[in-house]
């Protein structure tokens, strides 16, 4: 999907335990009127990469919240707080000051921030939990929800699921068109009930459900849909329902296939 552009900040402190986190905002959008509207106050918190490596650089999480804003908003701000989840008791906090402070903007429809940590321990069970406050134009708080994203496992192997190819033949009716969409798992773990869908010129056009897809395998999903005029995009788990190690290479967007 496409991603506003960042600016990044890294640094790195001492912790117990020992954490890395590496920090890059997301730049401010502005949404049209009726966007603004249908959104209102809302707020997205989610996963958006989750990498169980070996050494202590790659066994990292990155956690991406937005937020809308509602009637009355001057500021809007938001908090990360780092829990891990692991073992039988309650999660315990992750004990860092920069992660205290509050991220704001002055963005008047949406605010969207990317948060990222590295080294994160063998066995941890790792979830980002966000509070997001709106401010009037005199600072006073006019809302404030609290929200907790899914785990990032440290233990065992994710998937991760992409979609590599798509090709194009003549369809058995006219107007329509073949399509083969390739997907593959290029992660160490298998991945199941994964939603493949189909969107030509702008449209939806069909979708499809894998049972499974095994660690390292490629599977080609085939649609009939109309003919593409434009241009063509296919996405894979687009619901962002299977926790992967990386969330940001499930779009395939290209100019119509050629027909083979």
């Amino acid at each position: 999907m496409p991603r506003n552009s960042r600016g990044r900040m890294l640094f790195q402190m001492r912790m117990r335990p020992r954490l890395f986190i590496a920090l890059f905002a997301a730049a401010c959008a502005l949404l049209g009127p009726a966007a603004a509207a249908q959104a209102g106050g809302k707020t997205q918190l989610h996963v958006r990469a989750c990498e169980a490596g070996d050494s202590p650089k790659h066994r990292s999480a990155t956690y991406y919240a937005r937020m809308y804003s509602v009637n009355g908003t001057a500021t809007m701000a938001m908090r990360f707080t780092l829990i891990n989840k692991a073992g039988d008791g309650p999660p315990t906090v992750v004990d860092n000051p920069s992660l205290a402070q509050w991220r704001k903007s002055h963005a008047k429809v949406r605010f969207g921030y990317a948060q990222s940590v590295e080294g994160l321990e063998p066995g941890g069970v790792y979830a980002m939990q966000v509070q997001f406050r709106w401010l009037d134009a005199h600072g006073k708080v006019i809302r404030s929800v609290k929200r907790t994203s899914s785990s990032c496992r440290q233990q065992g192997s994710l998937p991760n699921l992409s979609v590599t190819h798509v090709g194009a033949r003549a369809g058995q009716a006219s107007g329509t068109e073949l399509y083969d969409v390739d997907v593959t798992n290029s992660g160490r773990g298998d991945a199941q009930k994964i939603s493949v869908d189909l969107f030509v010129d702008g449209a939806a056009a069909d979708s499809y459900q894998l049972d499974e897809l095994k660690a390292g395998a490629t599977v080609t999903v085939h649609f009939t849909a109309p003919s593409c005029k434009q241009s063509i995009r296919a996405v894979v788990d687009r619901p962002d329902k299977i926790n992967e190690t990386n969330e940001d290479d499930n779009v395939l967007r290209s100019r119509c296939p050629p027909i083979d």
